[in-house]
């Protein structure tokens, strides 16, 4: 079974392989209207901090818009991303829901790099968003029902947003009204093992006045035993303009989960849950002229996590709950002058205070009492255009209570051929302080660890064919690593020490073909060698989707693939590959009423994404089996 699944898995790449070449030298007539995806003239803020075209910036940007977001169904973001960004991987446990601590899912990895350290950052409206004690992702909290648009940029971004951003930055813009009026809209769906989904969003314009809300609730029996998950979040913002060139606004989101660990096939656990409540607020003050433009951003974020690892057959239960508080506050500052033509100078400002406590028995079980550190940092970036001609470059003076300064440089260069054709060399420099997770709490902290850094390098090439009905994007990267912390056994003990070196390299391409009106192409795939292999990074990867569209009628279908995806590395390593087929039917019943019907893993594939890893465990390689076939139905409402 195992060989013709890889036979399945290679022919799928051979398929995409010898379509991109054919339609990379397809040139044809006839225009149509581009998805929201595809325009030329797309404008992203995540590689700049204040809106470029995507074509004048050098490094790799992926921009996930509203359309594609709503088009999935899904409560939770990540599972959009991991198939629509190339190069981005995010592993699962069961049908819904992610988890954290011990048997917790959701890590991210990018071009083997992975999030689970705190190595890939999460931002919302550009501040970070992360468990700060951990420095890790909750991927739980985030909601694409908040999402406007993701621009996910692939590859170090540490000069702009500085620790943790060494594997790349997912920025997650949110919505905010663009018609005048109230318009809400409601979904609900509901399927396989008692699962649930439902969603209300409400947005309110009126003269200089921006309102938007939203509220989800998720739920599942799970799978498995022991494995269920329910999710309940709300996100409020509002704005308003003060005149022609000022504007304020204020964003308070929530998110409280609890989802339980069912433990590995072979040690399956019991009273193993993690309940966790996160929260977000942020007030912004924000100007825009003609030659200048900023922003004033303040955060507070915050998390209370309940967690019992459970126990099993061999092991009783421990006789106190762990329990962790953690906060992060700061603020971003920075003002962008166009100073003559075609040149932008942005200037910015970071300053970031963390901490925390966490605990079992809170009298002889104490991890990090009341921990708590700093960070400030100042950085310049210079765009200069000459026509067809685009140059980048910037560096960050980052400022550790810790480690005290640290440069982070980053220099680029995008060049247009023609109008449909460019060519782009970056070289991007990241690097990650070690979380007070590393430093301070469990057996193997150490407090004498220094940050890990890393550069990255690309070369990318950008391309629209068919009078831009068809675009491409191919990258090819570099990835070496120095510094990375890893737990090692001194004097049979584990001990965390920065001793890893490494290189990544690989290929990145994606593609979106507009047919016609009714019929899209779009997809990616990714190759990638590792020097030294991690857990949760596949060396092959894509998703190849095909759309038809009519007045009442959508329907949609998707090929998920992965190939020598690690579950665990070592002496014995494991890995593991699938062919995952999704799809989805909606049809407009009433003009304001949609109803649809969706499955996932339609070929009822027996895979995993993660196994149990830790030496300590009996069960040590077992995986986490995901769900056979699974399927959903709903309604969709304009109120």
């Amino acid at each position: 079974m195992r060989i013709i699944m890889k036979q399945i898995v290679m022919m799928s790449w051979q398929i995409a392989a010898t379509t991109a070449v054919c339609l990379f030298f397809m040139q044809a007539a006839g225009a149509q209207t581009l998805s929201e995806d595809m325009h030329l003239d797309q404008v992203v803020v995540t590689g700049t901090r204040v809106p470029v075209l995507q074509e004048s910036l050098a490094t790799p940007v992926t921009v996930v818009g509203r359309e594609t977001i709503e088009q999935s169904g899904n409560n939770a973001l990540l599972p959009v991303l991991s198939q629509e960004v190339p190069g981005l991987f995010v592993n699962s446990r069961g049908i819904l829901g992610y988890g954290v601590s011990g048997g917790a899912a959701g890590n991210i990895s990018m071009r083997g790099v992975t999030g689970a350290d705190g190595r890939v950052l999460m931002l919302i409206d550009g501040h970070p968003q992360y468990a700060p004690i951990y420095g890790h992702p909750i991927a739980d909290a985030y909601i694409a029902g908040d999402a406007e648009r993701v621009e996910v940029s692939r590859g170090a971004s540490s000069v702009l947003y500085g620790s943790n951003a060494m594997g790349g930055a997912i920025n997650i813009i949110t919505r905010r009204p663009q018609e005048d009026g109230n318009q809400a809209h409601l979904r609900a769906m509901a399927g396989s093992y008692g699962s649930q989904q439902y969603q209300l969003t409400d947005s309110y314009k009126q003269d200089r006045l921006t309102v938007f809300g939203g509220a989800s609730y998720t739920r599942t029996d799970g799978h498995r035993q022991n494995s269920a998950f329910e999710s309940l979040s709300a996100m409020g913002k509002v704005g308003y303009e003060l005149s022609d060139t000022w504007r304020v606004s204020s964003h308070v989101n929530l998110a409280k989960f609890y989802a339980e660990n069912p433990g590995s096939e072979a040690n399956p656990m019991v009273e193993g849950y993690a309940d966790v409540l996160r929260g977000m607020s942020e007030i912004s003050l924000d100007n825009r002229y003609d030659q200048f433009s900023g922003s004033l951003n303040l955060f507070y974020n915050w998390g209370n996590h309940f967690i019992d690892d459970g126990h099993n057959a061999v092991n009783p239960p421990q006789p106190y709950v762990f329990h962790s508080t953690d906060y992060m506050g700061g603020f971003n500052l920075y003002e962008a002058a166009q100073l003559f033509e075609g040149n932008t100078l942005t200037a910015g400002m970071d300053m970031l205070w963390y901490g925390g406590n966490a605990y079992r028995n809170p009298e002889t079980e104490v991890y990090a009492d009341h921990k708590k550190l700093y960070d400030v940092a100042g950085y310049l970036f210079m765009q200069q255009t000459l026509q067809r001609l685009s140059l980048n470059t910037g560096v960050r003076l980052d400022h550790h209570e810790l480690y005290g300064n640290i440069w982070i440089p980053q220099a680029g260069v995008s060049y247009g051929i023609n109008e449909s054709f460019y060519v782009k060399l970056s070289a991007t420099k990241g690097f990650r302080t070690p979380s007070m997770k590393d430093l301070y709490m469990f057996p193997p902290h150490n407090e004498e660890l220094e940050p890990e850094e890393n550069w990255n390098y690309d070369f990318t090439i950008s391309k629209y064919f068919l009078d831009n009905r068809l675009s491409m994007e191919l990258d090819l990267f570099y990835v070496d690593g120095d510094n990375m912390v890893e737990k090692v056994i001194e004097d049979g003990k584990p001990k965390n020490r920065n001793v890893v070196e490494y290189t990544n390299k690989g290929v990145d391409y994606s593609f979106k073909y507009r047919i016609n009106n009714s019929w899209m192409l779009h997809g990616n795939y990714s190759y990638l060698h590792m020097e030294k292999p991690i857990v949760g990074s596949p060396r092959n990867q894509g998703y190849f989707g095909l759309q038809y569209r009519t007045d009442c009628l959508t329907v949609s279908s998707g090929v998920q693939v992965f190939d020598d995806l690690y579950l665990v590395t070592g002496a014995n390593p494991v890995c593991e590959h699938a062919v995952l087929w999704n799809a989805r039917v909606d049809y407009k019943w009433r003009p304001t009423i949609n109803v649809f019907v969706k499955g996932e893993n339609l070929l009822a594939q027996e895979y995993a994404t993660m196994a149990e890893t830790d030496i300590t465990k009996v069960s040590f390689g077992s995986p986490f089996p995901m769900p056979r076939a699974t399927f959903m139905a709903g309604v969709s409402i304009d109120l």
